[in-house]
């Protein structure tokens, strides 16, 4: 072969190369070199839909849980209750076991505000309790200041109905920490040397707005504006008139259902006693009657629980 031909030869052979490298063709290699291997291709990773959804899903209904039980809709205060509200007195002592702990709950529970009686033991500690009426309710020998927290809380409340099961004792603080923000507590405080620590209580637990304390005490009123807690006078409405009433610090008053109404026109929010019926209660609403105060609420207003 002459030299002009293999020099074509070689042209050629060069030229089907480039030509099959630029379609992506293999080109003409010689059969003893070796080609390098191609690595392989991993495999895509899986995209699991089904469980990014549920997570997705799972965290939104973390996020609206959140907000119902911490967001500011779920802390009832006294601006929003709607007219007229019912308050248990010793939690509903007619129903329940007195000022106990089952008593609050289930007016927590049927949109009653508990209004419990608050006293003192010999260690110091806040209860709910009527010192009048608990030591024999309770069957005590002595007096609750003969009791520290954990004797108190190892009695038992007999309850005021036939087939109803005894109570168990609650002190302010347990009834502050399970309840604050859900309710509006009404305690009943008869003297400064309780309301020091209840007031404390109110401070700390931030229930301020959620709190009306009940009293005919004036020192006490007093230390309660000053906490910036609303206060219901519980005393003689004869004795007394709404200016003087108001300079003492209180915004709120009890007055028998039967001259209930003569109260309304003042500045004072006025709570009725002795209400008979739910007919009653709504003749005093439309008179201007802001709420009532009773030991068996059930009988003066439908619960807020609807039950099939």
């Amino acid at each position: 072969m002459s030299k002009k031909k293999r020099r074509y030869g070689r042209n050629e052979r060069d030229q089907v190369n480039r030509a099959q490298a630029a379609s992506g063709q293999p080109t003409d290699q010689p059969h003893d070199v070796e080609r390098a291997p191609v690595p392989e291709r991993p495999e895509p990773k899986k995209f699991n839909a089904p469980l990014w959804a549920g997570l997705v899903v799972v965290i939104g209904l973390a996020v609206v849980l959140g907000l119902s039980f911490f967001g500011e809709e779920n802390h009832l205060t006294i601006d929003s209750l709607e007219q007229p509200t019912v308050a248990a007195l010793d939690g509903g002592s007619e129903v329940y076991p007195a000022n106990s702990e089952r008593a609050f709950t289930e007016n927590t529970k049927f949109g009653y505000l508990p209004a419990p009686t608050l006293a003192k033991l010999g260690d110091g500690t806040i209860i709910a309790a009527d010192p009048k009426t608990a030591p024999e309710d309770m069957g005590l020998e002595d007096d609750l200041s003969s009791l520290d927290r954990d004797s108190f809380l190892d009695e038992t409340i007999k309850p005021p109905r036939k087939d109803t099961a005894p109570g168990e004792p609650i002190t302010w603080d347990q009834m502050v920490d399970q309840m604050a923000g859900a309710t509006v507590l009404m305690p009943l405080i008869e003297s400064p040397e309780v309301a020091g620590p209840v007031l404390d209580k109110i401070a700390e637990a931030d229930i301020a707005d959620s709190t009306i304390v009940r009293t005919a005490n004036a020192e006490v009123a007093e230390a309660a504006s000053k906490f910036g807690v609303a206060a219901m006078y519980t005393g003689d409405p004869t004795a007394s008139d709404e200016e003087s009433l108001a300079a003492m610090g209180y915004s709120m008053i009890a007055v028998d259902a039967e001259s209930a109404a003569k109260w309304t026109g003042t500045d004072l929010k006025v709570w009725a006693t002795g209400v008979k019926d739910e007919a009653q209660l709504k003749e005093l609403a439309e008179e201007g009657v802001f709420g009532a105060l009773s030991t068996n609420p059930y009988t003066i207003q439908p619960s807020d629980v609807k039950t099939d």
